[in-house]
């Protein structure tokens, strides 16, 4: 898979009216800025409603093919369902880190495009709280990026004194 299989995707998804966010690495490059990343992150809402959306869209991305997921795959919490390989893969998650409700991050969504499909971003705030709730590094990492794009960080300038000076 290639970017335009994302777009693709995403436009399955649109078509078939599934209730989903882009989060991960591209959620960021949009609220803030692009980084490496081997995936397309996206949270579907975990309803069997949603789920048979999103298997349909499945089957039309690839050209009618069972891919052998059931409706609970794609709603059940320990599952991450991963379509392709990285360095292009796409992961579909039912649930993040920070969250106890889909409901409440989808009112928050900010619709806008990716490429030229338009799509749904999980909200900025919503994003941070991801991040720091699942912790790892690059989260961590993403984070910072995230609150400093939004202007939560302050960053402060080093003393102009030159180096091995001391301070009296």
């Amino acid at each position: 898979m290639a970017s335009h299989d994302y777009e693709e995707f995403i436009a399955a998804l649109n078509a078939h009216g599934v209730r989903y966010l882009v989060i991960g690495a591209h959620a960021v490059a949009f609220h803030a800025r692009p980084r490496a990343t081997k995936d397309l992150d996206i949270l579907l809402e975990p309803t069997p409603a949603n789920a048979r959306k999103a298997l349909a869209a499945l089957r039309d991305f690839f050209g009618g093919a069972d891919l052998g997921y059931a409706v609970e795959d794609l709603i059940d919490p320990d599952w991450i369902i991963q379509l392709g390989v990285a360095p292009v893969r796409i992961d579909l998650l039912p649930q993040i880190s920070g969250f106890t409700s889909f409901g409440d991050a989808w009112k928050n969504r900010v619709d806008a495009r990716f490429g030229s499909v338009p799509t749904h971003y999980i909200g900025l705030e919503d994003l941070i709280r991801a991040k720091e709730a699942a912790g790892r590094l690059q989260d961590r990492a993403d984070a910072r990026v995230l609150r400093r794009a939004k202007g939560q960080v302050q960053l402060t300038k080093r003393s102009s004194r030159p180096r091995g000076q001391r301070s009296r």
